[in-house]
């Protein structure tokens, strides 16, 4: 449990550096770069790094950063934790209209990912003044490619940020649109779910649309497949595992009186549990295959495997909690909803007890309050502080 004073000097070095945070959180918006082509954040993280003496890599993962802070009680080799924050962009044209608007047509940061590495080099340089006291080193991981499989933690990871030296605990955080700013929100055990992409080619025989008995009819097809899979996976699910499958693209390009002889159907299966994930993509691959020969039309199938569930540790998102309570008060700390939503730092929770939690952007009074992937999606300055709190906090678990 962190001592009064330490809390008291966390919150005040939150205080100091608020500008500066911001600031960079500005700057970071106005220039995003998409999924693993963040060459020009990577070069900006290095520098803020350098310029506060902590030893760091670049290119780790592509276009990712890799530092580590450690105090002169700490061995070379000593087990570490470890924070991650990710650097990507998405493909939105933004239509907020402030000083600090994206600079780069259609590319937005639009999930927060700008908010999340300024508030680890805010972290980091909090920490780096604190080394002698932490209790253990902390790597700083700015990951590349959360928004894109194959997931810029499976290269982080293969780059080996995992070990040399050993990452015992992980934590992230993530903005919360729907939860007021001054808040932060924990879940214990399972969280997020997998996420895997459906994209099926169906091919009829297209022909006249007054004379269908001499087609066959792709859109039928796909017609069916999407009326009868969800209920289908609903017979066959495990009563405790929750799923979700929506298909939200249909492309057949026919005309009023023209059958197509060919289309597309994309569509997203989700659940969190990996046996049952398995399970159901023999059971969707069967139906599917099944439908399509059932009207006497071919169907290719690629079901494409995306990041795994996500599941807290725990025990240690107890403690996350406590810490939490101590540092922001008990009325600060909520608790979070199971989310069919997917994050691939997923794949550090198979591999390293982690806890990934959410901080409140939300000022309703403001009308900042449009969710993630809008292309109005805003954060409250203020909620910066509480995020360099809450995880600067975790370093003295």
């Amino acid at each position: 449990m962190m001592n009064p004073e330490l809390v008291s000097i966390i919150s005040d070095q939150s205080e100091m550096l608020f500008d500066k945070i911001k600031g960079y959180r500005e700057y970071l918006h106005q220039h995003p770069e998409l999924s693993f082509q963040e060459v020009e954040t990577m070069k900006f993280v290095a520098s803020k790094l350098k310029e506060l003496g902590i030893e760091h890599q670049t290119h780790v993962g592509g276009t990712g950063v890799l530092g580590i802070i450690r105090g002169i009680q700490h061995d070379v080799n000593q087990e570490c934790i470890a924070f991650r924050a990710d650097l990507d962009a998405l493909p939105i044209h933004e239509e907020n209209e402030v000083a600090y608007k994206s600079m780069t047509e259609g590319v937005m940061h639009a999930c927060g990912h700008d908010f999340h590495t300024s508030v680890l080099l805010g972290v980091a340089e909090i920490l780096q003044g604190l080394r002698n006291q932490l209790p253990h080193p902390v790597k700083l991981i700015f990951q590349p490619g959360e928004e894109m499989n194959p997931g810029g933690a499976t290269l982080m990871i293969a780059d080996g940020v995992l070990e040399n030296p050993k990452v015992k605990h992980m934590f992230a955080l993530h903005v919360f649109p729907d939860m007021e700013t001054g808040k932060v929100g924990v879940r214990e055990g399972l969280y997020m779910a997998s996420s895997d992409e459906i994209h099926l080619t169906i091919h009829g025989v297209g022909g006249h649309g007054a004379i269908p008995q001499n087609c066959v009819n792709p859109i039928e097809i796909a017609s069916e497949i999407v009326l009868s899979t969800k209920n289908l996976l609903d017979l066959e699910q495990p009563d405790t595992v929750p799923h979700v499958i929506s298909f939200g693209f249909l492309e057949a390009q026919g005309a009023t009186n023209v059958i197509p002889s060919m289309a597309q159907l994309k569509g997203t299966f989700r659940t969190m549990n990996e046996a049952w994930r398995s399970r159901a993509h023999e059971i969707m691959n069967d139906n599917f295959k099944a439908i399509a020969l059932k009207y006497k039309g071919e169907i290719e199938v690629h079901i494409e495997k995306g990041y795994p569930y996500l599941e807290n540790n725990p025990a240690l998102t107890k403690r996350v909690r406590e810490q939490f309570q101590l540092v922001l008060g008990k009325e600060k700390v909520a608790e979070l909803a199971l989310r069919m939503t997917a994050e691939d730092f997923a794949f550090y929770s198979h591999l390293v007890p982690v806890c990934f939690y959410r901080v409140g952007v939300a000022d309703s009074a403001k009308s900042v309050n449009y969710g993630v992937h809008h292309p109005k999606f805003d954060i409250d300055p203020l909620s910066i502080k509480v995020a360099m709190k809450s995880l600067t906090s975790l370093a003295f678990l």
